[in-house]
């Protein structure tokens, strides 16, 4: 029954559809957009100082890096095979404690992120990961977004077309059910039902008190049941000239999602005390398409128009003579994507 109506929620909504299903028409629109570059690769010109333009394999510390602390979390970066001590050193320079953010510095939707509480999680990831990672702090906020940006490289001004608001998964207790059954009770939560209780972080048998609400995931990654809402109405004069000043202090940043935290929605609105998470490029989609209540159509005709935005500002860039990656980089890269994957 279980497996019946996971089936039924992933065939009547398709957020949940193969990512591989969904952009078969953007797939055979790329490929007319590459016969119009001459290039496979023009892409990796919408944002030349990204490896890969940001498609994929793309250092995520090395985007931090060139924003000012106050912009970020505390962040610490380790080498692949960096010893247990050697990270509590690291930790302990940085002032950052328990629990934090592990991520793989190279990576996509979510893998690999996780939320570590103690030295114990700590010294297992760390073992159990082969790859650099990034370590940082955890931010005490409840409001989470990603904002879409892009400019076009003779513009001074750029263009948020999408912003989406993330919920994160949670249920209330009525003081008789247990937490597998709340679980089981979302269509959401039944999707990553085994997800969230096989790492042992959750109880299954627990009783929340009648009125008590608990967060089940707090990393906010669409595969780990967090809920995509179209946000974009709240774009303002503020945030604009916030994303402006984001893409200089970047380099040669024109196009992609930048994932972010602030205080609350008014903050965030205004352009303030907002901590940037992760810079992604073109590999980065306008996600606020993923909103429950947006149509297919709606979500391709999206995608479409943003490669066309892709095409755009990576023909601009190939006039300022902006070199595309080369096959044998983008095979290497391909390759250490698959590594961090398995």
């Amino acid at each position: 029954m279980k497996f019946k109506s996971n089936f039924i929620t992933k065939l009547m909504h398709w957020e949940y559809w193969p990512t591989w299903l969904v952009y078969l028409p953007v797939v055979f629109y790329y490929l007319i957009l590459s016969v119009r570059a001459r290039s496979f690769f023009f892409f990796t010109q919408a944002n030349p100082d990204m490896e890969m333009g940001g498609l994929y394999n793309c250092s995520k510390y090395r985007q931090l890096r060139k924003l000012p602390p106050e912009l970020i979390p505390k962040t610490v970066f380790l080498q692949s095979g960096t010893s247990f001590k050697m990270a509590q050193k690291a930790l302990a320079k940085m002032a950052i404690n328990f629990p934090l953010i592990a991520k793989p510095d190279r990576g996509e939707r979510g893998t690999g992120v996780k939320v570590v509480e103690n030295e114990e999680e700590l010294a297992t990831y760390l073992k159990r990961n082969s790859t650099d990672i990034l370590l940082q702090e955890f931010i005490q906020t409840s409001f989470e977004a990603g904002v879409f940006y892009y400019r076009l490289p003779s513009k001074k001004f750029g263009i948020i077309p999408s912003i989406v608001l993330k919920e994160f998964l949670t249920v209330v207790g009525d003081g008789k059910t247990s937490l597998k059954d709340l679980v089981d009770e979302s269509p959401r939560g039944r999707l990553v039902s085994r997800k969230l209780f096989d790492g042992g972080g959750l109880d299954s048998e627990e009783v929340l008190p009648l009125g008590k609400e608990k967060l089940l995931e707090p990393i906010g990654n669409h595969n780990r049941g967090t809920k995509f809402l179209d946000g974009s109405r709240h774009t303002s004069p503020s945030l604009e000239r916030f994303f402006d000043k984001l893409s200089r202090r970047l380099g040669t940043f024109y196009y992609g999602r930048v994932d972010l935290k602030a205080n609350s929605l008014e903050d965030f609105v205004q352009g303030k005390g907002i901590k940037v998470l992760e810079i992604n490029g073109v590999n980065a989609e306008p996600a606020h398409i993923y909103d429950p209540d947006t149509k297919l159509r709606e979500g391709i005709k999206t995608l479409l128009k943003h490669w066309t935005v892709i095409y755009k500002i990576s023909r601009e860039n190939n006039m300022l003579q902006h070199s595309t990656t080369s096959l044998k980089d983008a095979w290497e890269h391909y390759m250490q994507r698959k590594k961090i994957k398995k």
